[in-house]
């Protein structure tokens, strides 16, 4: 008796072998794009612990001695990483980080924070320190070095001209029970009664 054929298996075959082909060329390509930026990250690296180590050696002799010796050590620490970043390729830098990983989780996923935070400061220092140069040199606040004149505020309102109330920057105006927060409300003075 023969066996029934399977009309869809040359596609489901070749479907995997793209699939393979597409997977192993996405790898190979990010380890070269790894390979190509990894002297940028040694070189960083080298400058920050520079920069540590000078800032140890700079501090007087009334600092403490805890204090120094961290900062030595941090030094040396970010160096030994920089040294073996520069040593190995990116296979193996991988290999190492999911090794690390499997038997680490809970550090790994720490230093993941950790490193996205501080990320996201940097970048956001970067693009409020960018946005911040744009106004200054836009020239469309004035001579005021990049900064718009205040207008006096209208003292015959409690909260001056067009500016909002406590309630209504806090949007606690309109509540469901329609009753101030706390069961008091403001005065047409802004006093609370």
């Amino acid at each position: 008796m023969q066996q029934p054929s399977n009309p869809g298996g040359g596609a489901t075959d070749e479907l995997r072998s793209d699939a393979k082909e597409l997977s192993s060329k996405a790898a190979s390509r990010l380890h070269s794009e790894v390979d190509s930026r990894k002297g940028a990250a040694v070189s960083q690296a080298q400058s920050v612990s520079s920069a540590i180590g000078k800032t140890a050696d700079s501090l007087d002799d009334s600092a403490p001695q805890w204090l120094k010796s961290a900062f030595q050590q941090g030094a040396q620490k970010i160096q030994q990483f920089a040294d073996t970043i520069d040593r190995k390729d990116s296979r193996e830098i991988l290999g190492e980080v999911q090794s690390f990983a499997r038997e680490r989780p809970a550090l790994f996923l720490g230093a993941c924070a950790a490193a996205g935070f501080a990320a996201a400061r940097i970048f956001k220092a970067g693009g409020e320190q960018q946005s911040s140069q744009q106004l200054g040199q836009s020239g469309s606040f004035g001579d005021a070095g990049g900064f718009a004149r205040r207008q006096p505020l209208d003292r015959s309102q409690p909260w001056g001209e067009g500016e909002q109330g406590p309630d209504e920057s806090l949007g606690l105006s309109g509540q469901a029970s329609g009753e101030p927060l706390g069961g008091r409300s403001a005065s047409s003075r802004g006093e609370f009664v």
